[in-house]
């Protein structure tokens, strides 16, 4: 039996008329009766009885009829699924992401449009520290990660890197703190202020940049609280803490206990990053991902990381 067989079935039982069913189906009238009829001889039954004037299922027909609706419904759901998964449609993407990256215009809206784009697709997001974020592409725990500072990172060269933009950092304090006065704060006016800053158990890219910056403006950072969580980092920075330092993104979590004002320094920049597998081992739902991130607009520019050190290096 094939569905063909059920498909002039149906037709013939709800038109109850074979001229009409063939018109129905695209064929002629006697290959449809020749159809009906070795669909009768393989079921072993009448499905229905036919006069010169008239066409009426048997009892046998009328039990048959409900299966075989649901039967080509079934095949036609089954067909539909397999096109859809062709497309990507369906499926699941994992994606990876660090405590500022949501808060970034093109991340967020990149989310906002594959969800209504492909609803069925479970989007699997994680907030993910610092260098176990490669590692889980790698395995294909993760489809892609956003993450910060890739020069900092060991990096396969089976990853690409793609920068997706480059943003000050901020200083923020409570409104009351003499720094806050200013307009701009240098990296040396931070001497001496107790500083609430991510742990580096983490493995906090962001925590490493910022060093390196104190450092070269000849600064011994005064660390009175590493966190793990961005919401402590704002609320012990609230509480007068310390004063702590973050990418301008995070400057939309206003708060009226804060003030934020940018690092004055050329080097006080901080950059966000897109991470993923080479493009032929990229699942549909990946790609489709990342082709709504490069239409949002800006520029972005993609490399490997295939230098002697295995790492990426910012253009």
């Amino acid at each position: 039996m094939e569905l063909r067989h059920l498909r002039y079935f149906l037709a013939v039982a709800e038109e109850l008329h074979f001229a009409r069913a063939a018109q129905r189906v695209g064929i002629s009238q006697p290959p449809l009766s020749q159809q009906i009829g070795a669909l009768e001889q393989e079921l072993g039954v009448r499905l229905f009885d036919r006069t010169s004037r008239t066409v009426q299922l048997t009892s046998a027909g009328k039990a048959f009829l409900e299966p075989a609706r649901a039967t080509l419904a079934q095949a036609d759901r089954a067909a539909q699924v397999a096109r859809r998964a062709s497309r990507g449609e369906l499926g699941e993407l994992a994606v990876g992401f660090n405590a500022s990256a949501p808060f970034i215009p093109k991340v967020a809206n990149a989310i906002v449009e594959f969800r209504n784009r492909y609803p069925d697709i479970r989007l699997a997001l994680t907030e993910v520290h610092g260098t176990a974020q490669p590692a889980l592409l790698e395995d294909h725990s993760l489809d892609v990660v956003f993450v910060r500072n890739v020069d900092r990172m060991a990096l396969s060269p089976r990853i690409t890197a793609t920068l997706l933009l480059e943003e000050r950092l901020f200083v923020a304090m409570r409104p009351e703190h003499p720094l806050a006065r200013r307009n701009e704060v240098g990296l040396r006016d931070l001497a001496g202020e107790p500083m609430v800053l991510y742990s580096r158990e983490g493995g906090s890219c962001f925590t490493d940049q910022l060093m390196e910056l104190l450092d070269h403006a000849g600064v011994e950072p005064v660390i009175a609280q590493t966190v793990r969580e961005v919401s402590t980092l704002f609320g012990l920075a609230a509480a007068g803490v310390g004063v702590t330092v973050l990418a301008e993104s995070l400057c939309a979590l206003q708060s009226a206990r804060l003030a934020y004002r940018p690092l004055a320094d050329p080097a006080a920049i901080t950059t966000m990053w897109l991470l993923h597998l080479p493009e032929h081992s990229l699942t549909l739902q990946c790609r489709n991902f990342l082709d709504i991130i490069r239409r949002d607009g800006s520029p972005l520019e993609s490399q490997r990381s295939d230098d002697g050190a295995g790492r990426a290096e910012i253009a």
